[in-house]
This record gives structure tokens, C-alpha cells and sequence, in this order.
């Protein structure tokens, strides 16, 4: 990398169930797939991450190394900065609210945070919060920025549509409605509502480990494609070795 610390991703919502875990550990196996050095911070007490790669049958069957923060608080990222030079990339997979002290915390040093949501009216109210978390991200670090006398540049912050149904009219015009926020926009890549998704965990690892999963693989490798882009980490090709945490 050209320096010496991981780039940040953080993944969070409001809701339970907008697929942040399935994100999570989606992108840490695909990106680690590709040869760099992941590493997925489960923030949620419930462990989801941490029980999905112990599903794993061998080590490589999980391509990230899972480190369990959740019991850090607000001190997480004093914890994340001791890590960020051993990765390339950190995933935080954070609790289902808003108001946790971690996910703010990481947001504040987030290089790039995603909020997946399905596109239902519970989610995408939800989403709402979500959105206004994000915004009080940027207010905070502009002021701080200020403060110091630099010039302040807002992390990128995306929707991640999970669980669409393209050939449904009304999937579709969710996400029309998505658009229509060219701050905190959509990306355009989605998340179908397949079963290889859920899946995959039983393999301790991402769609790639499901047989007859190639429409979730195109879409999960889509997304992770538009990850490094927005991290402007596309076509690095030489990448940290995975060192355990």
C-alpha cells in the first residue's frame, strides 16, 4: 500500500436485519480472496461474524482474520489503531443501532462507510438515522477540522440495496427513491435476495463456497470492485501478508 495503515471501512444501520453482518463477512472473504489482508472487527455482542467464521472447516476457509471488539465501547478504535498497520483493510461489522459508542467511533475514522438496507417501508425509514448519524459524522470531523486550521473532505458514505428483487416493480422503485439522496446515494450495485447468501455461512465463508452461486458471486464481486474504487484502491496488486490479530 502507499503507506502503512489499513483503509477503514465501517458497515452499520439502524435496524437489525438490513444485512450488515452478510456484508461484512461477504466483502472480508471476497476482498481477502483477492489477496489482501483483511480484517473484520465484529462490534455487535450478538457475534454473529465470529460465529460465521467458525463455521469454517479449515483456516483458509475464511479468508479475514475476526477480531471481537465489541466489548470496547467507545475505546474501540484506540484498540483498531494498534492494528491498522498489520492490514490492508479493516471491516467494522457493527450492532444494530445507532446510538452503540463503537459505531460512532468508527465512523470518525472511517475511510468509507456502507449502509445496507432491504428495500421494505420499515427499512428504509430506518434508514433515516442512519443517514443522520452519518451527517453528524461529517458536521463533527468538519469542526474538529476547523478547529486545526485544515481542509476537511467527507468520507464517502453508500447504500448498499440488499435483498432485491430486480423483476419486481416496487424493488424497483425503492430504489429510485434511494437516488433521489445524491449525498448519501446508492451504489449501483445490489445484493439479489438469494438463498446462496445465507449459505454461505454454513461454509464459513462467502458465496464463492456455494455451489450454483455464480448470480450472487457477479453481484458480491461487483460490490467489492466498487468498495476499491471508492477507496481508490483499484488495482493494487501487491498486498500486505495476513498476520493474525
Amino acid at each position: 500500500m502507499a503507506n502503512n495503515f489499513a483503509k477503514i471501512i465501517t458497515i452499520y444501520n439502524e435496524k437489525g436485519g438490513s444485512g450488515k453482518t452478510t456484508l461484512s463477512c461477504q466483502l472480508a472473504n471476497t476482498l481477502g480472496r483477492r489477496g489482501l489482508s483483511v480484517l473484520l472487527a465484529d462490534l455487535d455482542v450478538q457475534k454473529t461474524s465470529t460465529a460465521w467464521s467458525a463455521y469454517a472447516e479449515t483456516p483458509e476457509g475464511f479468508r479475514a482474520t475476526v477480531w471481537p471488539g465489541a466489548d470496547f465501547g467507545h475505546k474501540v478504535t484506540n484498540e483498531v489503531s494498534k492494528l491498522r498497520d498489520k492490514f490492508d483493510l479493516i471491516i467494522a461489522d457493527c450492532a444494530p443501532s445507532v446510538d452503540q459508542p463503537s459505531t460512532w467511533a468508527m465512523l470518525l475514522v472511517s475511510d468509507l462507510a456502507l449502509i445496507p438496507t432491504k428495500l421494505s417501508p420499515p427499512d428504509l425509514e430506518a434508514l433515516k438515522a442512519a443517514k443522520r448519524l452519518t451527517r453528524r459524522a461529517w458536521e463533527d470531523l468538519a469542526e474538529k477540522a476547523r478547529e486545526q486550521g485544515v481542509n476537511f473532505s467527507p468520507f464517502p458514505v453508500r447504500v448498499v440495496p440488499n435483498g432485491v428483487r430486480l423483476h419486481m416493480a416496487e424493488d424497483c422503485e425503492y430504489l429510485e427513491l434511494l437516488k433521489k439522496d445524491t449525498e448519501i446515494p446508492p451504489i449501483a450495485e445490489t445484493l439479489g435476495d438469494r438463498r446462496a447468501y445465507q449459505r454461505s455461512m454454513l461454509a464459513g465463508s462467502s458465496v464463492h463456497a456455494v455451489p450454483s452461486s455464480k448470480d450472487a458471486v457477479r453481484e458480491i464481486e461487483a460490490v467489492a470492485d466498487r468498495v476499491l474504487t471508492l477507496l481508490k484502491m483499484g488495482g493494487r496488486s501487491t498486498m500486505r501478508k495476513v498476520v493474525n490479530a
